[in-house]
Parts: C-alpha cells; sequence; structure tokens
C-alpha cells in the first residue's frame, strides 16, 4: 500500500479463497503518483488497452487542468499485484435527478477514458472496484466510467458482472468516432473504401496544393529540432477561429505545459509521430499523433488558414491513412475526434465505439435510486433523438 493514502480509507475483500483482492481510495497528489510510478508504468505496458489519456507521465503533467475537480485514484491489486487503476470525482447530479455519484475524473484534452486494467484481470478488477463502490464512505448510488472503449474487454467485463451479480448499468452517449484498423486492412489499397467522388476530389485538391508551391512532407526524428517543431506545432494551433474563440492550446497555459511534455517525452520513449506539410519549404499544416503500440492516438491537427482553400487538411488526414497502412505495424489508429467529423468519416475507413457506462451500488435503496435515474436516462435519451 503506497504512503501517500491513510490506512483507514482502505477496504479488503476475499471474492475466493484462493484469490484475494484489495483496493484503497485516496486523493490524487504528486507524493502519490511518485509512489506508485514504477507499478503504474508497468500496468500501462500490460494493460489490456492501452490508453495514453491514463498513463503516469500524461497524468503527472495533467494534475493542474484536474485540480478543481478533486480528484480520487482508486487501486485494486490481485494478491498483491497491481491489476488496475481509475481516477474518479464526485458528482451530483444525473439525468436531471439530485443523485450523487462517482465519475471519472477527466479534462477536456483526455480523449479517451478508459482505466489502465493489467490484460487477463478485467473481472477482478471490476469485483474490486464494485466491491469498493459498496464499501466507500461517501453515500454515492454508482460508479460511472466515462469515455471507454465500447468494444474493449473493460466492457465486456462491466457487461458481464451485471449480469452475474444483478447490478444495474447504464449505457450512455455511445458513439463512434473514425479509426483506422491498419493490421485488418494489410494489403489494401489506402483508397479503396472512398467513393469514386472522394477520390477525384483528393486528387484535384493535391493538383491545386502542387499548382502553388513544390509540396513536401516531413516527419520528426532529430532531437535538436524538437523544440522547434513544438514551437511551429503550438504557433500553428494558435491561428484562425481557435485563436478568435481563445481555444487553442497556447490559450491556456496548462494545456501549453501538457503538450510540451506530452511531445517531449513521446519523443524520448519513440512514441511520436509529429508530421508537417510544407509548401516551397515553408510548414503549412501539422499532425500530432502519439503511439502506445498497437494503438496510435492522433491528437491535434493544426492548418495556416490561408491554406484551407487548398484543402491541406484533408490531405494531410489522407497521408495519415497512407502512412499507417503502408506501416501495417498497429491494430488501431484512434482520430481522437468528434463523431460528426464529417471529413475524417469519409476519409478514414474503420470505427473506434465510445460509451459511458455506470454501475450501480449493491443494496436495496441504491438499486431502486439507480433504476429511476436509468428511467430518467432512457427517457431523455429517448427524446434526444426525436
Amino acid at each position: 500500500m503506497h504512503s501517500s493514502i491513510s490506512p483507514k480509507s482502505a477496504n479488503t475483500s476475499h471474492t475466493r479463497a484462493d484469490h484475494a483482492l484489495s483496493w484503497l481510495c485516496g486523493a490524487l497528489t504528486p507524493n502519490g503518483l511518485d509512489a506508485l510510478a514504477t507499478e503504474w508504468e508497468d500496468l500501462a505496458q500490460a494493460a489490456s488497452e492501452k490508453n495514453i489519456f491514463q498513463f503516469p507521465k500524461f497524468i503527472r503533467n495533467s494534475l493542474p487542468l484536474l485540480a478543481d475537480q478533486e480528484p480520487k485514484i482508486v487501486t485494486v491489486r490481485h494478491s498483491g499485484l497491481l491489476i488496475g487503476i481509475v481516477i474518479l470525482r464526485r458528482d451530483m447530479g444525473y439525468a436531471k435527478l439530485p443523485v450523487p455519484f462517482w465519475k471519472s475524473a477527466l479534462h477536456p484534452e483526455q480523449y479517451l477514458g478508459s482505466p489502465l486494467v493489467r490484460a487477463g484481470f478485467e473481472e477482478e478488477f471490476v469485483t474490486g472496484l464494485t466491491s469498493w463502490l459498496d464499501q466507500a464512505s461517501l453515500n454515492c448510488g454508482f460508479v460511472q466510467l466515462a469515455k471507454i472503449s465500447g468494444d474493449g474487454p473493460l466492457a465486456h467485463a462491466l457487461f458481464k458482472h451485471s449480469d452475474a451479480t444483478g447490478r444495474g448499468i447504464i449505457v450512455a452517449n455511445r458513439h463512434k468516432r473514425a479509426a483506422i484498423a491498419p493490421t485488418a486492412r494489410c494489403g489494401t489499397k489506402d483508397d479503396s473504401h472512398l467513393t469514386s467522388s472522394r477520390r477525384k476530389s483528393i486528387r484535384r485538391a493535391q493538383k491545386r496544393l502542387h499548382n502553388a508551391g513544390e509540396i513536401s512532407i516531413e516527419r520528426l526524428s532529430e532531437r535538436d529540432q524538437l523544440d522547434d517543431w513544438a514551437d511551429q506545432f503550438l504557433e500553428m494551433e494558435d491561428t484562425g477561429w481557435k485563436h478568435e474563440a481563445g481555444s487553442s492550446i497556447l490559450s491556456c497555459p496548462n494545456e501549453t505545459a501538457l503538450y510540451r511534455a506530452t511531445i517531449r517525452d513521446s519523443f524520448e520513449s519513440g512514441n511520436l509521430t509529429l508530421t508537417r506539410l510544407l509548401m516551397n519549404g515553408k510548414p503549412i499544416a501539422f499532425t500530432l499523433d502519439v503511439l502506445a503500440p498497437p494503438i496510435g492516438y492522433c491528437l491535434k491537427s493544426a492548418i495556416l488558414p490561408e491554406y484551407r482553400k487548398f484543402s491541406a487538411g484533408v490531405l494531410m488526414e489522407f497521408e495519415t491513412l497512407k502512412y499507417y497502412l503502408g506501416q501495417g505495424k498497429l491494430d488501431l489508429i484512434d482520430s481522437c475526434t468528434h463523431p460528426d467529423n464529417t471529413m475524417l468519416n469519409e476519409l478514414w475507413p474503420d470505427r473506434r465505439e465510445i460509451m459511458d457506462i455506470a454501475v450501480s451500488r449493491r443494496g436495496l435503496i441504491y438499486s431502486s435510486i439507480f433504476a429511476g435515474t436509468r428511467a430518467a436516462k432512457a427517457i431523455m435519451q429517448r427524446f434526444s433523438h426525436v
């Protein structure tokens, strides 16, 4: 048990005679993160779903963005082995009902909320998490895991646990976003899924861009160029409508620090793909991807506004598609974008399902409140699609 959390907050449950589960909950602090760092990194690399947004370095760099949520960290162990970590916060009000509950603590730059769970221990993690929920000191009636992969092993374990134990479950905000499945498409043409009109529009955009100047594509490979490329990317991202709306990375110092650290850390670990499109030697567009093999995450893109008329953004995303299909090394490239992104939905052939899953606390009172909450949520979802 790590020293940053008081033993009074620990609970232990023996689910089977030969297998012990234990769990611990406490405030997410720099000291606590440091105490867990080695185990957390090991868990990140052994997780069945490698979610970079829950890796220890990303969370450490995210602490200023999470501070106002007063996040708690729940660790679940199996016979002493760390098998899962989830970061939660207490919330009030669900489906317009005044009910207290636990939910994933996430900031806007976390595009996937799936907790890190050791491969092969998904069912044990869910058992440990729900056992902690049942004995948590605050009277929250359920826990909601937000933005998790809907087709991953953790979601399957949650559904299985609900069926086996009779716990109530709510699935909400279910959607699919653009993705690429390179290994599954090995040997296929990079544009075989596109309509003939889309292929023609890409060729026309390529011709317009080449007619405007000499075009080249580069990927960052040298350490001494890292800071210059990062500066160029951030400055370009802080243009156009994002600059006007104050929603660029540079508009928020904590986000700026997060992205600079993410770029640096990912480069040092060999997991950064920072690509730029140049015209006559001048950068006009960037894409920033971070890898956690076998998954890659496309975090951000940036385009100089005056080159949007040349469909530079479309060409960069098409270049991303060609690059990863050509490598064929990763199982999934997650666009991390909105499900209604028409351009990427047309360009990228695959999809990743994302959803929120809420699971009820055990007990008649909690089950009754949760049933009412689920009914209210169902009504809201029904009318939202009318």
